[in-house]
């Protein structure tokens, strides 16, 4: 038996519930400055009634329900509801094309559909090809809704009663899709028993408290707002502060206005803080830290922690850990700077050669992880599973040493992986995708450096024969003909050239 015991996500909502049902668990901030508030008991009086509207049109234990929400309340209800049907819940990146919303639809077999109007459209669009999803919920009223049930008829007229699908604490909760060096996403499959042992495990690692309020201004359809802000803040029993819309204008305003505790950032964020005038106030909050991934220069780091008065801990994870599996030590231990610090409870990490043998301190190699939260493989795709994995250890890819203290050092990325704004972005998807284009014959994707999100996406094309596009069509014209990735909108093209006759078939 494990630290999570035989729970399951909704056992330990309905935990917490029963011990404080009139403590908030969620306050939200729209991006019009509207806050709500919601308790325990209303919370979970508002999952009891989509879970049973969701039995009732027949989702059963282990479907999976996709859900396409921005940041707010209505995902962390439907995404407790989704698991207490015993469903699997699906998250769904909000700037998602057509054609990559018809792929995970398609391919995580979702029987249902969870969004929100300004998605609707995107969706009637790829709907005939998805004819696997027959349960279609809408969390908000718009304009064009046929054929979706509003989530607010079901909270008016569903019974409030508690009722839950049982499933094993080892069957899947979620599938969250991430890019890698294929040119489709892979779902990684995560369990209740590994999304428990993280909330634990990151809960311990930041010391928290039920008296935390907790900070969550980064996607939620991303392992790092759900396991770095959302469970372990649930664990202990503490508050969500939800913002819909990052603002480095208002961002501490609203830090201060909900007494938050603890946040989460990527260096986009800080750099945009930094940006921002100076005040007096800057330092006047109750943020005792932020935990921080993605290398940031010395300077900035001083800047940042001098000026808003609290720590930066720098740490490291991937989705197929659920977030973080190494991080510089919170409450006990040093913290090394440009170090992602220690394996989290219950893991274990080696730095290995092209051989999967140990290197010695300092040497440079492959990262591999072990226990603790760790997925269960990817969605239908045995092959790739079996891939990453060597006789128990999950390969992630990256580069990096460990120190004599048995710290470890981040090196680079050995996949073909863009970063972002901590986003994980394949260059061979955005190729596919240019690719698809008619006067296109072929194009090459990279990273370029970009002072703000890290790394930008530069593709270089090359033209099919008697095919034309000035540079102007070629980041405008192109992109409106063949909208298929939400990547395109953050690509700059170099001007197109001609097929080599070598190359000509």
């Amino acid at each position: 038996m494990e630290i999570s015991g035989t729970k399951s996500i909704p056992d330990l909502l309905q935990e917490k519930t029963r011990l404080h049902p009139d403590k908030e668990l969620v306050v939200f901030e729209g991006a019009d400055g509207q806050v709500q508030s919601l308790s325990y008991g209303a919370f979970s009086e508002r999952v009891n009634r989509l879970t049973n509207a969701l039995i009732a049109d027949g989702v059963g234990a282990g479907q999976a329900i996709a859900l396409m929400v921005s940041t707010s309340p209505e995902f962390l209800i439907s995404w407790f509801a989704i698991n207490q049907a015993g469903a699997v819940m699906v998250p769904v990146n909000v700037f998602y094309a057509p054609d990559e919303l018809q792929y995970l639809l398609n391919h995580s077999d979702s029987v249902g559909f969870i969004s929100e109007p300004k998605f609707i459209a995107l969706f009637n669009e790829i709907a005939a090809k998805c004819p696997g999803v027959r349960v279609k919920i809408s969390t908000r009223a718009g304009a064009d809704q046929s054929g979706f049930r509003l989530l607010s008829d079901i909270l008016a007229n569903e019974p409030a009663t508690y009722q839950a699908v049982r499933v094993s604490p080892d069957a899947p909760a979620q599938i969250v899709y991430t890019s890698g060096t294929t040119s489709r996403p892979k779902g990684v499959v995560i369990s209740h028993r590994s999304s428990l042992t993280q909330g634990i495990s990151i809960a311990m690692l930041f010391g928290m408290t039920p008296a935390d309020r907790c900070c969550v201004v980064l996607p939620l359809f991303h392992v790092n707002g759900q396991y770095v802000g959302v469970m372990p803040t649930l664990t202990v029993g503490g508050t969500i502060v939800l913002l819909e819309q990052y603002s480095a204008t208002h961002f501490w305003n609203q830090v201060r206005r909900h007494h938050c505790t603890l946040m989460s950032i990527v260096p986009m964020l800080l750099r945009t803080m930094l940006a921002q005038p100076a005040r007096p106030d800057d330092a006047h909050h109750e943020v005792r830290f932020s935990f921080y991934a993605l290398l940031t220069t010395d300077d900035e780091w001083d800047q940042f922690e001098g000026r808003f008065g609290l720590k930066l801990v720098e740490g490291y994870g991937l989705s197929e850990t659920l977030g973080i599996c190494s991080s510089n030590p919170v409450v006990h231990g040093t913290t090394k700077r440009h170090c992602i610090g220690l394996p989290t409870l219950g893991r274990q990490m080696r730095v290995v050669d092209e051989t999967y043998a140990d290197l010695p301190a300092d040497q440079v190699g492959r990262i591999l992880v072990r226990g603790g939260a760790m997925f269960s493989g990817y969605h239908n795709n045995p092959a790739a599973t079996e891939a990453c994995m060597r006789d128990g250890w999950f390969d992630t890819g990256d580069n990096g040493s460990i120190d004599g203290d048995g710290y470890i050092h981040f090196f680079d990325r050995s996949k073909d992986v863009i970063k972002r704004a901590g986003e994980n972005i394949a260059a061979t998807e955005v190729e596919r995708v240019l690719n698809e284009h008619p006067k296109i014959f072929e194009s090459a994707v990279i990273s370029v450096p970009d002072p703000l999100r890290d790394e930008a996406i530069k593709a270089f094309i090359v033209l099919r024969p008697r095919e034309s596009m000035t540079k102007t069509k070629s980041v405008h014209g192109a992109l409106a003909i063949w909208p298929s990735s939400r990547y395109l909108r953050f690509a700059s093209f170099v001007p197109p050239c001609r097929i080599p006759a070598s190359a000509r078939s």
